[in-house]
Order: C-alpha cells, then structure tokens, then sequence
C-alpha cells in the first residue's frame, strides 16, 4: 500500500511553505535607497490558504506610502500582511518601501486554513 501523500494532500507548513524575499531596487534621487518585498504563499497544496501571516518587522517605517491594506506595522516588531485576509497557494504579496538600510524581515506567524 503506498502511503505517499501527494501535493494536494500535504498540509502546508509555516516553516517551509511561506517565502519572503526582499532585495534593494533602487534609489530616489535624493539617496534613499528602495527596497521590494514578495511573501510567497509556495504550498503546493491548492485547498490551503494562508491567513493571519505576521511578519517580524523591527521598528518598520517607509518614506513613501503602502497600502496598509497590503502591509502595516501593528506594534514595534509585528507587521501584518494583506490585513490577515488569505493568500491562495501560489499567490504572492508584493511592496516597496524606501529607507536608509533594509530592514530584517522575517515570517513571524501564518496560520494554513486546507479545506
């Protein structure tokens, strides 16, 4: 009997199956360096959604605008992203921000919803 679940029926994990890569774009004239972020949903599993992801965010702060419906500072250290709501397997989250050096951002929290 082959007990190999396949990709549709692996749980997804918070360890391994949310990916956020953050890398320096750019500048403005005036010297501020840009920076862009993508948090990845990379469960294989189609029936499972990530929601509530947090993101470990220092004292973030950014001298242009985003969307607090895309990311935003709760407190110092938590960020949300996509304001809790879901991000489907496959589906990323994607910003900008500009300050003088990037911040550590890490994956702090997700919590996978497979139905």
């Amino acid at each position: 009997m082959d007990t190999t679940l396949s990709e549709d029926d692996r749980e997804c994990r918070f360890g391994e199956d949310m990916l956020l890569i953050q890398g320096r774009i750019g500048e403005f004239p005036d010297g501020v360096p840009t920076f862009s972020v993508v948090i990845y949903n990379v469960c294989l599993n189609p029936r499972c959604t990530a929601h509530h992801v947090h993101v470990s965010c220092g004292e973030f702060a950014s001298t242009t605008l985003i969307s607090p419906h895309v990311f935003r500072r709760l407190a110092p250290g938590d960020c949300l992203v996509k304001d809790g709501l879901g991000i489907s397997a496959g589906e990323s989250v994607f910003f900008t921000y500009a300050n003088a050096a990037p911040y550590d951002l890490s994956v702090s929290s997700v919590k996978y919803v497979c139905e």
